[in-house]
Order: C-alpha cells, then sequence, then structure tokens
C-alpha cells in the first residue's frame, strides 16, 4: 500500500510556482550578476593600473587592456556560474520549472560572488570566444598626455697628478648642471583585431638645461643657460597578443617600436668655435628599432606583469668638424632593458601600480680625426608609482611617477596620460 501510493506521488506534476517566489529568485540571481560585474570592472581596472610602468619603448601598463574583453562578455560569465552551480540537470529547462529547486535560501548571503566562478573568469576556461588585453577591434584610443623630467646633477674633475690620495697637484673642476623637460606628446592608438594593435606617438619636446662650471683657483663661475622648442622623435608601434591566457596560463604579448629621427639631434645644434653647444637637441639623431616581449599574469584582484627588451639604434656618418676634430661614423650603444611589477583594483574605477624598470646602456662607438673611441657603458633604473582612475567608460586618468636609483637616471619623471576611446569599428562596416 505504501509503495502504491510513493509511486502514485512521484508521478503527480510538482506544485505550482507562485509569482513571489519567482520574484525573489529573480533577485537572487540579479545580486549575484552585479557582484560579478563588480569584480570584472575590479580587475579591468587593475591591468588598466599598470600604465606606465616597464620599458620607456614599450610600457604594460597602456591603459587600453580590457580585462572584460579578454574574459568575455560579463553575461557569459555570469551564466556559466549559475549553470554549473544549478548543475547539469537544470542546464536547457525552462525557468519555471527549475525554480521549485531553488526557491529555498540561497547556499551563500545575497551579493557575494561565487569563489569558482572568480577562479573561472582568471583562466578564462570555458569562454570560446576569447579576446585581447590590447585595443579592442575597431576601437581607436586618442591619448594626450604630458611628461616633465628633471634631473640635477653635481660632478668633480680633476687634471693633474695625484701625489698621495689627499694631495693633488692641478685643476679641479666642479660641473653643476640642471637639467629640465617637458615633452607633450598625441598618441592614436586602433585595434586591428582583439589580439593586434598599431599606434603613432607623436611629442613635442621642450627643454631648459642651465650649467655652471667653475675651475677651483682660476676664478669664478660661469653659468650656461639654454633652452629649446621643437618635434621630438616619433615613434610608430605594434603589439600582438600570442595566446589567450586559457588553462592558467599568463598572457604574452610581442611588441615591436620603431624610433624615427624627427627630433633635432645632437650633430644638428650649432656651436661655437671650441665645439661647444648653442642650442640643445630635441631628438636622439639616429633611427631605432626595439623589439620585445611582456608577460601579463592575472590573479585575482593582482595583475602581475614583466617585460623585457632590445633596443638597437642604426648608426651614421656624421662628417662634421666639431672643435677642430673630424666626427666620421657614430654608432650609437645597444640596450638591453628589463622591468617587472604588479598592478592592484582598489574599486571598480581607481587601481594603482608599482614596478621597477633597468636598461643596460653598452658603449658608443664614434670615429673622431680617423681613431675609434669607445664611450663608458652605464646603467638606468628607476622605480615606479601609478593611479589610475576610469572617469568614464571611455576615459581614463592615469599619473605615473618614476623616481631613479642610479647615478645616470633622471631624478624624477612625472607623466599624467588620459586615453579617450572611440569606437570606429562601425564606420568602415
Amino acid at each position: 500500500m505504501g509503495s502504491a501510493s510513493y509511486a502514485q506521488d512521484a508521478g503527480q506534476p510538482p506544485a505550482p510556482v507562485t509569482v513571489e517566489q519567482l520574484f525573489d529568485l529573480i533577485q537572487v540571481q540579479r545580486a549575484q550578476i552585479e557582484a560579478q560585474q563588480r569584480r570584472i570592472d575590479q580587475l579591468e581596472n587593475a591591468i588598466r593600473g599598470i600604465a606606465g610602468v616597464g620599458q620607456p619603448g614599450y610600457q604594460p601598463g597602456s591603459p587600453n587592456y580590457s580585462y572584460a574583453d579578454y574574459q568575455g562578455q560579463p553575461g557569459q560569465v555570469a551564466q556559466q556560474g549559475q549553470n554549473q552551480g544549478q548543475g547539469q540537470g537544470q542546464q536547457g529547462q525552462p525557468q519555471g520549472q527549475g525554480a521549485p529547486q531553488n526557491q529555498g535560501a540561497p547556499d551563500r548571503p545575497v551579493g557575494e560572488e561565487d569563489p569558482d566562478a572568480q577562479r573561472r573568469r582568471i583562466d578564462v576556461s570555458g569562454v570560446q570566444d576569447v579576446g585581447g588585453v590590447l585595443t579592442r577591434k575597431g576601437n581607436l584610443v586618442f591619448e594626450p598626455s604630458i611628461e616633465f623630467e628633471s634631473t640635477d646633477s653635481t660632478r668633480f674633475f680633476f687634471d693633474g697628478v695625484e701625489i698621495i690620495e689627499t694631495v693633488l697637484v692641478g685643476d679641479i673642476e666642479v660641473s653643476d648642471a640642471e637639467r629640465q623637460t617637458i615633452t607633450a606628446a598625441g598618441t592614436l592608438r586602433y585595434g586591428i583585431t582583439n589580439r593586434a594593435e598599431v599606434e603613432l606617438k607623436i611629442p613635442f619636446v621642450y627643454r631648459d638645461d642651465s650649467v655652471t662650471q667653475e675651475v677651483i683657483g682660476a676664478g669664478g663661475p660661469v653659468t650656461s643657460d639654454l633652452d629649446a622648442t621643437n618635434l621630438g622623435d616619433i615613434e610608430f608601434s605594434g603589439r600582438y597578443q600570442i595566446n589567450s591566457g586559457q588553462d592558467d596560463w599568463p598572457i604574452f604579448v610581442a611588441n615591436a617600436r620603431v624610433k624615427s629621427d624627427s627630433g633635432r639631434g645632437p650633430f644638428d645644434v650649432s656651436r661655437d668655435d671650441d665645439g661647444v653647444e648653442t642650442e640643445l637637441s630635441t631628438g636622439s639623431g639616429f633611427w631605432a628599432i626595439q623589439p620585445g616581449l611582456t608577460v601579463i599574469y592575472p590573479s585575482d584582484p593582482v595583475v602581475f606583469f614583466g617585460s623585457v627588451s632590445y633596443t638597437h639604434s642604426f648608426g651614421k656618418d656624421v662628417d662634421e668638424n666639431i672643435g677642430g676634430s673630424e666626427i666620421g661614423d657614430v654608432q650609437p650603444g645597444d640596450v638591453v632593458g628589463f622591468g617587472f611589477g604588479m598592478g592592484f583594483a582598489l574599486n571598480e574605477r581607481a587601481s594603482f601600480s608599482v614596478g621597477y624598470a633597468h636598461d643596460f646602456v653598452f658603449e658608443t662607438e664614434q670615429e673622431i680625426d680617423g681613431v675609434t673611441v669607445e664611450s663608458e657603458d652605464f646603467d638606468v633604473g628607476r622605480l615606479s608609482l601609478g593611479f589610475s582612475y576610469a572617469l568614464t567608460d571611455d576615459i581614463n586618468l592615469n599619473l605615473n611617477t618614476q623616481v631613479g636609483v642610479t647615478d645616470d637616471a633622471p631624478d624624477v619623471v612625472l607623466t599624467l596620460r588620459t586615453p579617450v576611446t572611440f569606437d570606429i569599428g562601425n564606420v568602415f562596416e
């Protein structure tokens, strides 16, 4: 009798679902989706927060990194979390039939995100349409920026004979240089695909140098003040995202930068009879190419990044007489650089980043009166601290501070950038 009764009960249709129960379930799911969207926004700003950190040729903190596009659409991620949390038996069923099994209290507080869904967003497993961390396809980014660089150095030179460590016979020259540079630049960046972008940067440079030299015991100091305003070296860049970052792999981005000699170089300025500059240069005077590789690893709520690069400058025959000496072939030293750091999301709009970058600059070779002379190599190391704030979905405000930690590095570099994104993909369709 009991078995027959059980069979009859099992064959009966499920109890009807009330409107109130459906409304409560929709509210719970909506709160979970909103929580997931907030985390996506935080991770996106963490990647944007690495702006300005890394190599001078290619920086991983570009504000055009789009974590939301890289991870797939927020709706897709939220739907994956809901489907996997409800089990395979409920997938594809109408909402009314699945509702009775979920009408009880949720297994976590309303608005708290599913930890498993967080992890799935980071390694993007199961997401078929994976975008890129670079500029989205069809988007054009215009990035005005202004950079202030300041260097203050004091050097002592001795020309004479050293008898013992404390007795010097000869002249001691003191040189105190204060150099300030302001660079205003306009950058255009376009996403060819979700994994490839191109960039054009046009800088305008203002320099102000004040150099005081004094030979101790031979008279008073002599100060030279020079300033200049001119076009800097125009740069062309391209970047390609190699992999998707699935299966807990970091994201690898290959990049290449070509720097022109459009700025006024050191051999293009006027000099006096002694070969001393009477004008300041605003460019390097040489073409250069810089291949590099950037690695990005999202680990909620932090984004780790690192980069390596190699810069080769193309030498040329200067063929000028400077201070009575004939200058022939000049080959600037190549540069090997690396950088690393991390970005951290404070909330859905604000983030900050810390990092370190170091450049090894090799010897420069120049031909003087038929004799090849090599300069000394040197290191340029600098610590970085960056801040990023999303004013709107399409406008960011990025501030980066760099402090030199080696003798040949600038004392401080401040950079303010405001990238603005335009979706022009529909214009060409």
